[in-house]
């Protein structure tokens, strides 16, 4: 099966379809790059803003409500969740946490974001917290959730998530591969805005 075929949208369609689903998914505060592709059910906002890169996929039911960045051509899987860990206030006292200051109703603070590289695969039913960055060319294991910043190419797995291995077997590879997306980032189209 090549790329073309992959989808199970008749290709006569699927800008049209495409659009319109990144237009139920997308809540606000988005800015997205070109081809970008959400799936059934997704949900996508941001307190403040979250910058989405080019040939970006995310798949069905998976949730992303948080500040911060998601590079060129990353891959998120099905049911994924990536979210903020103080989005309400705890030492507010005497004011119930639903009534509590929300994270878009103050200024943003590092552990709001999340930083995806580019060429990040993000495994089904993953959870990735707020404060988090993720190194360029890694791969989360499905069912993983990150607590804590995974470096470029690695390959992490687990509750929490611990790096299990490097992808590639050598700096040369790994440098190659970067500098080939960089490559690949200049050549496709720009991106658009959502409010």
């Amino acid at each position: 099966m090549n790329k073309e075929n992959r989808s199970v949208i008749p290709p006569w369609l699927t800008g049209g379809v495409r659009a319109l689903m990144r237009k139920v998914a997308i809540h606000g505060n988005v800015i997205h790059g070109s081809d970008f592709r959400v799936g059934r059910g997704a949900i996508i906002g941001a307190p403040h803003e979250l910058r989405v890169g080019k040939n970006v996929s995310i798949g069905p039911r998976s949730v992303v409500q948080v500040n911060g960045s998601i590079g060129d051509f990353a891959l998120i899987g099905m049911h994924v969740q990536i979210i903020g860990r103080e989005d309400h206030e705890v030492s507010e006292v005497g004011v119930p946490m639903a009534m509590s200051t929300w994270v878009g109703s103050r200024d943003s603070r590092e552990r709001d974001e999340v930083t995806i590289g580019r060429d990040v695969w993000i495994g089904a039913s993953s959870v990735i917290l707020g404060g988090v960055t993720i190194g360029e060319g890694s791969v989360i294991g499905a069912g993983s959730v990150v607590t804590k910043d995974v470096p470029s190419y690695s390959i992490a797995v687990g509750n929490p998530a611990r790096v299990v291995r490097r992808r590639f077997e050598s700096d040369e590879e790994r440098r190659d591969h970067s500098e080939a997306l960089a490559t690949m980032s200049l050549s496709v189209g720009e991106g658009h805005q959502s409010a």
